[in-house]
């Protein structure tokens, strides 16, 4: 009884050790080679996550400060103009979205009233670049008096490192 209980123990013990290997090698994976380089046991590769996580924290944040700080241009250099009559949307305040897409890229959708506000998209492509986010696509359009600039960006070891 005693050494069919020490299998099973042992057993057990090689199943979580083989899925703690499978975890650490998938985590691995995940990380940059600047985060794994010269590192070799599975606790380097979980400390390096870490520090990772906390580098994209840090990364959102910025981007986040930059964002709103857009945000806050664009109502700076709202022109104060009466409504000329037109109706639908052209009274809603201007917003940003950034939201992730698959393949790496993310999509930045900037919607405002031309009427009330001078979005400076000129400013918004300067900065992305100065980021070094590669721009891959970008449209504008116009609709019931607002327009609305999609810009597509190519994110390099943020969302998709290989």
């Amino acid at each position: 009884m005693d050494e069919n209980k020490k299998w099973m123990h042992k057993e057990t013990e090689r199943q979580r050790r083989q899925e703690m290997g499978d975890l650490c090698t998938t985590l691995r994976s995940l990380l940059p080679v600047e985060y794994i380089k010269g590192k070799r046991s599975n606790s380097d590769h979980v400390n390096e996550a870490v520090n990772y996580i906390n580098h994209l924290r840090n990364k959102v944040k910025q981007l986040q400060a930059k964002r709103d700080e857009l945000i806050k241009v664009s109502n700076l250099s709202a022109i104060e103009s009466p409504d000329s009559g037109s109706s639908g949307t052209t009274h809603l305040p201007p917003f940003v979205i950034v939201h992730p897409l698959p393949g790496g890229l993310i999509e930045i959708m900037c919607n405002y009233s031309f009427r009330k506000c001078v979005f400076p998209l000129s400013r918004v492509l300067e900065m992305l670049f100065q980021e070094g986010l590669n721009v891959v696509s970008s449209t504008s359009t116009k609709t019931d008096g607002r327009f609305m600039h999609t810009i597509r960006l190519e994110v390099p070891c943020l969302f998709n490192c290989d």
